[in-house]
């Protein structure tokens, strides 16, 4: 008798407060893709439990920051429409954090077109984040946009970017005006100008490099016993360290002034 009134209590409990468990884990859903493709949560070397116990937390102050509207559907009960919330919350998610990280890849590409124009592409190193030889200059230009991200209040930005999500994709919602709501233009315009941005980053660099080229081809026309091709494998990179060092406060600034003019997306 006293287990029934337990499991009638249980099922009244249930009925009142099942909508949360619902949307705590349509919530979490999104929260954990989100958090596995947003910069700086995204790296490897970040441990599972320390994103999972993140997530969780995440999910608990959005269960209680984000209004809950339940809609009435015949199709709230069954598992294949709660699995297919599920799988369209996530994909919310993701395109949120895909978004964010694809501002920080042009920085980091920078980084890569840096290397090969002064000669350093060979110059790797392995890095725990990624699991994976890597350039030197590469890992550099990411470090430094992620420090700049953070020191701007980029985390910030992108949290309250996926709260919001919550108002313009409703968590119970299948049929979601992701086209009408997100400017995909835009976004393919972002991927698009990626490889520009990083080549408008490191003109002053990339200048340099080609004139030196120039020169060292008018030596090498002018003065064929000098090895010229040996000399610009030490005279490139010693020129372009340089003047990145010489340059890195203007480089700190355009960096902060491209992360700036991309938060209002956020």
């Amino acid at each position: 008798m006293d287990f029934d009134l337990i499991l009638q209590a249980f099922g009244s409990i249930f009925k009142d407060y099942g909508h949360l468990v619902d949307a705590g884990l349509l919530i979490f859903a999104r929260v954990l893709t989100f958090l596995f493709t947003c910069p700086l949560f995204n790296r490897k070397d970040i441990p599972f439990p320390i994103k999972l116990n993140f997530g969780i937390f995440l999910t608990v102050i959005f269960l209680w920051v984000v209004p809950i509207k339940h809609p009435i559907d015949p199709n709230n009960g069954h598992l294949f429409h709660f699995l297919l919330l599920i799988v369209m919350n996530s994909i919310i998610g993701g395109l949120i954090g895909f978004t964010a990280d694809m501002i920080l890849k042009a920085i980091s590409s920078a980084g890569s077109l840096m290397n090969s124009q002064i000669g350093l592409s060979s110059a790797v190193l392995f890095d725990p984040s990624s699991k994976a030889q890597v350039m030197i200059l590469d890992r550099f230009f990411a470090f430094l946009g992620i420090l700049i991200f953070m020191h701007l209040g980029g985390i910030f930005w992108i949290i309250n970017a996926l709260e919001r999500s919550f108002e313009i994709f409703p968590l119970f919602s299948l049929y979601q005006d992701i086209v009408g709501s997100i400017d995909m233009s835009y976004l393919v315009l972002l991927s698009a100008n990626v490889m520009l941005v990083a080549t408008q980053l490191v003109a002053p660099i990339i200048l340099v490099t080609m004139s030196i080229d120039v020169i060292l081809g008018i030596v090498n026309r002018t003065a064929q016993q000098m090895p010229v091709f040996q000399l610009s494998f030490a005279l490139k990179p010693c020129i372009g360290i340089s003047i990145l060092l010489a340059t890195l406060p203007l480089f700190i600034k355009a960096m902060t002034d491209f992360l700036t003019d991309f938060s209002f997306i956020f």
